[in-house]
């Protein structure tokens, strides 16, 4: 990992760049009140487990203006994630935006009432 963020609030996190990391480039675990912005990370499309984010136990998370080039998810949302917000999040050649816990994406609430919204 590049670098991991646990049990934290009010977080700002702008113009990193993380490069060819091992499983996830960016942990926010357990953390309140994150702003991501104008982050790059970078692997080889055919490496494996190279989540560009994940986030997790976490709640009132902002992801903008970001390129996530991996060979896995863009972006992993893991559970209990409370008020995401992904916006202007470029991805590829990986998987995407993909969530462990069934969520509907668009601003439509999970069965669980939380609000994740992707512009």
């Amino acid at each position: 990992q590049t670098i991991s963020f646990w049990n934290s609030k009010n977080i700002k996190v702008k113009g990193l760049r993380s490069l060819n990391a091992q499983l996830y480039h960016i942990v926010i675990n357990g953390c309140e009140n994150v702003v991501v912005k104008r982050v790059r990370t970078i692997a080889p499309g055919d490496s494996p487990n190279t989540d560009g984010i994940h986030v997790e136990l976490s709640k009132n998370v902002v992801i903008k203006n970001s390129a996530m080039k991996t060979g896995d998810d863009c972006i992993s949302i893991g559970r209990g994630t409370v008020d995401l917000w992904i916006e202007g999040v470029k991805c590829g050649p990986g998987h995407g935006i993909s969530s462990f816990m069934a969520v509907s994406f668009g601003g439509l609430a999970s069965p669980q009432g939380r609000t994740f919204s992707v512009k």
